[in-house]
């Protein structure tokens, strides 16, 4: 267990993966209602989950800022150099809960969660987290 903290803590794994997760999850089926003999199941994207699709980029942009800032000639732009803390990612996770949470609560209220519903809360979760972990060169 200490040797997974250790990567965690080090890399930007947990990040990355929660951003893809936000990505991804878009996609699958986020609720499923059953009425009068008929299910009907419906994604996020065809909802607000274009917003939380640019969010979870939004949030791959971020977690790799460093790579992005190395390619930048010296005195160009300056103001992404203030982007270079992690805990900037916090900004598209508590957005795409929000969002999240408040589209779910109205969908789940004829029906059940997807699997997509469960990728995005899962991916929230981790983004909300990484910051907190990640040790790295920051």
């Amino acid at each position: 267990m200490d040797k997974v903290l250790s990567v965690l803590k080090n890399s930007k794994i947990l990040g990355i993966v929660g951003a893809i997760l936000l990505i991804i999850g878009n996609f699958f089926s986020f609720a499923t209602v059953k009425m009068f003999w008929v299910e009907e199941s419906v994604s996020f994207i065809e909802g607000d989950g274009v917003f939380v699709l640019i969010l979870g980029i939004l949030a791959l942009l971020i977690i790799f800022i460093d790579f992005i800032l190395s390619k930048i000639p010296e005195g160009k732009l300056k103001f992404l150099f203030k982007l270079r803390n992690q805990k900037i990612v916090l900004i598209p996770a508590i957005i795409s809960a929000i969002i999240l949470f408040v589209d779910g609560s109205g969908a789940f209220e004829y029906g059940s969660a997807g699997l997509g519903f469960y990728l995005l809360l899962i991916g929230v979760i981790a983004l909300a987290v990484y910051p907190f972990l990640y040790k790295g060169d920051q």
